[in-house]
């Protein structure tokens, strides 16, 4: 046979032998790459929550702590009668509240030299003020303000309110400087209705337990957007809810990190047990933050459809596959009873295996032609005429 038809039988052959090679190889470890995909998503994923909700352990330590201070304090004040103090901090105003004097913001001097400085207060219904409301308002604003202050790196607001819409809150870095409530809210302003009074009810979370609230307006925005996330936990007395302590956290700030820092191909997102988005790709940088661009969000991202995956799932973190090629990894954020979500492509999985298969093949089709030209060496070599080593 001539050498082209050899080397032409070689070629085919290792073309046949390498591929058969590279199919077996990518049969055999599909599943396992499959696995080893799943695996570093659900510890990554896992790692991502964790962070997330040292955030929310930080906030529910910082509440109980807030109530231990406003119980003490609330308890020292009963049988006293606080009115002149009361009245010195939120003069009554001619449209029947009481607010916060501007020095309470601005910074001033209090009693015995004490100073006070990023204080807001609405206090709706003076005529109707009782003893008691007035030590829970007292108790709450020096709460709110140590406390506030003490948290003031971490978090840049805390707040109080009650059942009867007073809010005190300390808010020193906001832009509007809370205008809105020590000067513009109307006198029959009620937030009763709103998500961060709801979360709070004795109904609704009868254990008393911190309680998150879905991306919703500012309660004084009435346009719709600058869309932030509260975190509430409540104060009961004898199993009367008296109010709750606070806190904003923007979508813009701490949480729409936690999205952006993801992996080539990969999708993070953070949602409610509802479906709904607290952080996501599509929301950072959007301002004003809007309601329709949040529902256009949940819609591309299918928030959804994976919240109620998880919620029948049951396990604290893991993944699973969707009908349409991709892996969903999920661990929970028990505190505000969120998810935090990571979606990939089932091919990333896929192109593992195949980076392996096209390394078999390639590896065995070498093989074969190093093979195949040793033997043909050997051969040629056996093949020549020998010669006397010495003449004659």
């Amino acid at each position: 046979m001539r050498p082209a038809a050899n080397l032409w039988m070689v070629l085919l052959f290792a073309v046949v032998a390498s591929s058969a090679a590279a199919i077996v190889a990518y049969s055999a470890n599909s599943e396992r790459q499959h696995r080893l995909v799943v695996e570093e998503m659900t510890r990554d994923i896992t790692e991502r929550a964790n962070r997330q909700r040292a955030l929310f352990e930080d906030v529910g330590q910082a509440h109980f702590a807030a109530q231990r201070t406003f119980l003490r304090r609330y308890n020292a004040l009963q049988g006293q009668d606080v009115t002149a103090t009361f009245n010195r901090l939120f003069p009554r105003q001619f449209d029947g509240t009481h607010r916060s004097r501007d020095d309470l913001f601005d910074g001033g001097g209090l009693d015995a030299g004490d100073d006070v400085y990023g204080m807001g207060a609405f206090i709706p219904d003076a005529a109707a003020m009782t003893a008691d409301r007035q030590r829970i308002i007292l108790a709450a604003f020096q709460t709110v303000r140590q406390h506030g202050e003490a948290l003031h790196a971490t978090v840049d607001n805390l707040y109080f309110f009650t059942p009867y819409n007073d809010l005190i809150m300390f808010g020193p870095d906001r832009a509007d400087r809370l205008q809105f409530y020590r000067r513009e809210a109307p006198a029959d302003f009620d937030f009763q209705d709103e998500s961060l009074a709801r979360v709070v009810g004795l109904q609704t979370n009868p254990r008393g337990v911190t309680a998150c609230t879905a991306l919703r307006r500012l309660i004084y925005v009435t346009d719709g957007s600058a869309l932030t996330t509260g975190c509430h936990t409540p104060v009961r007395v004898n199993g009367r809810h008296i109010g709750a302590f606070g806190v904003t956290i923007a979508m813009g700030d701490y949480l729409a990190t936690s999205v952006q820092d993801a992996e080539p191909h990969t999708e993070n997102m953070i949602l409610t047990r509802d479906g709904d988005l607290i952080a996501h790709r599509d929301l950072v940088g959007v301002d004003p933050l809007t309601p329709a661009a949040v529902t256009a969000a949940e819609a591309s991202a299918r928030s959804g459809e994976f919240a109620q995956r998880i919620r029948n799932d049951g396990r604290q973190s893991g993944a699973f596959r969707t009908s349409d090629g991709r892996i969903v990894g999920f661990a929970r954020i028990d505190t505000p009873g969120w998810f935090f979500v990571s979606v990939q492509p089932d091919w990333l999985a896929h192109s593992r295996t195949s980076h392996l298969a096209f390394l078999v093949f390639v590896c065995t089709f070498l093989g074969i032609l190093a093979q195949s030209a040793l033997v043909a060496g050997v051969m040629w070599w056996r093949s020549q005429p020998r010669r006397a080593a010495w003449a004659a």
